[in-house]
């Protein structure tokens, strides 16, 4: 860390952690140095891939500095790494399934440096077939719960609505202030890094980034979601996808984010929040169930919907192993 604050300071440092991602992490860097303007460096960590990543960046890549973990430390772990040894005035974390087409990033840094007040900024994410990918999100919590799984929404005004939920059910149409921002693309203000200490290392993948931007709202930085600076084109889980199933991927998405909010609040509330989810799902399953027997027409649909909120009922009844660190005790080797 002292070696790279010794040499004269960046714009930016684009920080991306990499496992076993050798032809989606090229294309991400060839992407990003064809596109982006500014003064930039980028930064690959390297978990101990097996498939030749970190020494096929050096030969393909010579100006980009790559940091060679002996083992797989995490998304958490290795994102803390890049920036404690970038040199930039921000620094975006990039996912390393990711490429751009333009300059949306050299947009964004723009946007963060003419606004004082936001300490990170997210772009919208598409997937490579233009779908879009819902990154920007309130607040994990009990009331926030209960309000979308018991469809209490539906008793606001409707142009209320999207506001209080957003996720999927935002258009993301415009720039808003949010709670937490999904980790495909997070571009912050080097303090924020500096302040907080970065990522929670008790997570190894997934939770993390929901717990971190909601442990910064609460150091008072403000989040902003700005579709307007551009799209990057987001691949999705390369790395999971070798060693987790969907649904062993979608049973730690949740497993994150109970441990994330265990991590704001202590156990006794996440306890609560667990409760609050369990409530939910019991009477979705329970409504998509009954909806399937008696709405002949659409009761593929209402199927689909039950198997998914009996999945999450199971899941919410089995008891957890510990909070907040979630997935880290089976690592990928």
């Amino acid at each position: 860390m002292t070696a790279a604050r010794s040499a004269p300071p960046l714009a930016l440092s684009v920080v991306i952690v990499s496992w076993n991602s050798r032809d989606d992490l090229a294309a991400c860097i060839d992407s990003v140095l064809t596109h982006t303007s500014g003064e930039f460096e980028v930064i690959v960590v390297d978990n101990a891939s097996s498939d030749g990543s970190a020494a096929g960046i050096g030969r393909s890549f010579p100006t980009v500095r790559v940091i060679a973990n002996h083992t797989n430390l995490g998304f958490a772990r290795g994102c803390n790494q890049g920036m404690a040894a970038s040199r930039g005035r921000h620094i975006l974390l990039l996912n390393s399934d990711t490429y751009v087409t333009d300059d949306v990033i050299g947009r964004a840094v723009r946007l963060l440096d003419s606004r004082p007040g936001i300490g990170m900024v997210g772009a919208g994410v598409c997937s490579p077939n233009g779908r879009r990918q819902y990154t920007a999100n309130r607040a994990l919590g009990v009331r926030q719960s209960l309000l979308e799984r018991l469809w209490l929404y539906k008793l606001l005004p409707r142009e209320r609505r999207a506001e209080a939920l957003l996720g999927g059910y935002w258009e993301e149409d415009r720039e808003i202030e949010v709670d937490w921002l999904a980790g495909v693309f997070l571009l912050l203000r080097r303090e924020l890094f500096e302040h907080s200490g970065g990522f929670d290392q008790r997570f190894f993948m997934y939770g993390e980034d929901s717990e971190w931007c909601m442990r910064l709202r609460r150091l008072g930085y403000r989040i902003l979601f700005a579709p307007r600076v551009g799209v990057v084109f987001h691949k999705g889980a390369a790395s999971s996808d070798l060693i987790w199933t969907e649904q062993e991927r979608l049973h730690r998405c949740y497993e994150g984010g109970i441990g994330a909010y265990s991590a704001l609040h202590g156990r006794r509330r996440a306890a609560l929040y667990r409760l609050a989810e369990l409530i939910g799902v019991s009477l979705r399953w329970g409504v998509y169930s009954l909806a399937s027997r008696r709405h002949a027409g659409d009761r593929d649909y209402y199927r689909r919907q039950a198997r998914f909120y009996g999945w999450l009922v199971r899941f919410y009844l089995r008891p957890r192993r510990g909070q907040p660190d979630v997935n880290a005790r089976r690592r990928p080797p």
